[in-house]
């Protein structure tokens, strides 16, 4: 005897943004850094002992140098990387802002 297969319900559709949410949001369109403006990283719930993690595919040349600086500084190698990056995410943020 064969089970019966069953069958899934269709999901509803997404609700359809208002036309005055898409009309709000264009209005806003290139305010980004006026004064007054929070950013994501400045909200009061974000605080800077939370660690996140992302993956990071590296070439394996690239792994190796990393690994090498790491072996003959006193830097680990995620602290090297963390160093060094959060200086370019600033100057990038200062251009953008």
């Amino acid at each position: 005897m064969v089970a019966e297969k069953k069958k899934t319900r269709l999901r509803s559709t997404p609700v359809r943004k208002r036309q005055a949410d898409l009309d709000a949001f264009a209005a806003g369109a290139g305010t980004a850094g006026k004064k007054g403006t929070v950013y994501p990283w400045q909200e009061a719930h974000v605080r800077d002992d939370v660690k996140k993690s992302i993956p990071l595919r590296l070439p394996e040349s690239l792994y190796l140098k990393l690994k090498y600086i790491a072996d003959h500084t006193p830097y680990s190698m995620n602290s090297f990387i963390l160093e060094r990056l959060e200086r370019i995410i600033d100057e990038e943020i200062g251009r953008i802002t």
